[in-house]
């Protein structure tokens, strides 16, 4: 581990005399390139020693972000970290395309109704919460001040709704990382992915509601066709995929990871102009294939695990560089009150309502259900871009929440999977 400690700082310092050399020559030269190549290089040996700490290397990835990006030691452009949104994108479908894979109809036969009981009772709870929380927080949050009664408890609705949801991105990665396998490993993965397709169908109907508390005017058809587009056509464009990745794989049969990450770029950036859920998208392809075909699933999980690390780690790399230190500073204690409350909603919901037959699920299952990555930071900008009297603010808030959860829910969905007795450890090094 002391030499890849080593490797890393020869990294960074490398990086700071980049900076201060483009400082110098006033070059901006080709940020986005500059923050790539960088956050890359660094997220691999951070991830190193992430591991050798004990610590998921997911954590090291972020961690290494925060500390060259813009809001903390500057060596990267904000410009060159906010162009490596399609490496966001492309993550983000990778991941769930490996999570689709796992989604079996026997799995989904044992223990689906248990789970969406479940995820119902812990959404549930912790939005009843986070609302009451919010709403006594109007008098002190600078956006809700000047609202009347409504508006408040719309906002209120709108906003926990949002800091409901998981993180099926980070809990994916780290099953990967741990190679996980076992029935609390399948209980966490399924209820994180239902969760956000409740947290999905319950943000299109607040923003509805909120949109017409504000004088904006509730249009039913409207928020019932936008639901069902971005959940029916995601799935349907994800059985699409499946089939023409089937056909692939049929008949084609080369240079499968490169066709792979290919084909899941297409389905982000496709998905996010049809206003599709790329998560989904590719969530729907990777079960299907699950389903149809057991031998080409293993095929697709094995070519990801090849070729998806250096993904991986740009992805949670760029996503610590993008957090905005200074956010803790202004709404710090808001979000960190929040933060807790909607931690001991889940640890009580879970203690309350998981299945009892399995202890582990209600000691160790809060754990898996603390993070948060790309859905809610998604559904933060929408807020931000729908509402622009209030939204940005609220953005800041729910990004204040991000940011602490992206250091703890990582090393916490690991805790878990461990406690659980079901990691079996870093077996492949090629994994996330």
């Amino acid at each position: 581990m002391s030499g890849a400690i080593i490797r890393l700082g020869l990294l960074v310092a490398l990086l700071a005399g980049i900076s201060r050399v483009q400082l110098w020559r006033a070059d901006t030269g080709n940020s986005v390139m500059l923050a790539a190549g960088a956050l890359l290089l660094c997220g691999m040996f951070a991830g190193k020693v992430a591991k050798g700490v004990g610590l998921p290397r997911l954590t090291g990835y972020l961690l290494v972000g925060v500390a060259v990006g813009p809001y903390a030691l500057g060596f990267l452009p904000g410009e060159g970290v906010k162009g490596l949104e399609l490496v966001k994108g492309l993550a983000v479908s990778l991941i769930a395309l490996v999570a689709g894979t796992e989604l079996h109809l026997g799995l989904i036969r044992r223990v689906g109704a248990k789970v969406a009981l479940l995820c119902a009772a812990v959404c549930g709870v912790t939005f009843v919460v986070c609302f009451a929380a919010l709403f006594a927080l109007k008098p002190f949050l600078p956006f809700m001040v000047s609202m009347s009664l409504p508006q408040a408890m719309a906002v209120s609705a709108l906003v926990s709704t949002v800091v409901v949801s998981f993180s099926p991105t980070v809990t994916i990665a780290i099953v990967q990382e741990t190679s996980a396998r076992g029935s609390f490993t399948e209980f966490l993965m399924a209820l994180v992915i239902i969760g956000d397709l409740f947290v999905m169908v319950a943000f299109a109907v607040a923003a509805g509601v909120t949109r017409a508390s504000f004088g904006g005017g509730f249009d039913f058809r409207g928020l019932v066709g936008g639901v069902g587009w971005e959940l029916f056509g995601s799935v349907a464009v994800g059985a699409l995929l499946a089939v023409a990745m089937l056909i692939y794989m049929r008949r084609v049969n080369r240079e499968l990871p490169l066709f792979l990450v290919g084909l899941c770029f297409a389905a982000a950036e496709g998905g996010a102009r049809l206003h599709l859920s790329p998560l989904l998208v590719a969530l729907s392809a990777g079960a299907l294939i699950a389903n149809l075909d057991e031998r080409e699933s293993q095929r697709i999980h094995h070519a990801i695990q090849l070729a998806g690390l250096p993904v991986f780690a740009l992805f949670f790399a760029a996503a610590g560089a993008g957090l905005k230190l200074s956010t803790l500073v202004t709404v710090g204690p808001a979000a960190l009150l929040l933060v807790v409350v909607r931690a001991l909603a889940i640890h009580q919901s879970c203690r309350r309502f998981a299945p009892k037959e399995d202890p582990r699920l209600r000691r160790y299952l809060w754990m898996g259900l603390v993070s948060q990555a790309g859905v809610t930071f998604g559904l933060a900008a929408l807020v931000s871009r729908t509402f622009p009297d209030f939204g940005p603010q609220v953005e800041v808030l729910i990004v204040a929440m991000i940011t602490t959860h992206e250091l703890v829910g990582p090393v916490l969905t690991r805790k878990a999977l461990e406690r659980s007795g079901e990691a079996r450890g870093d077996e492949r090094p090629q994994t996330a």
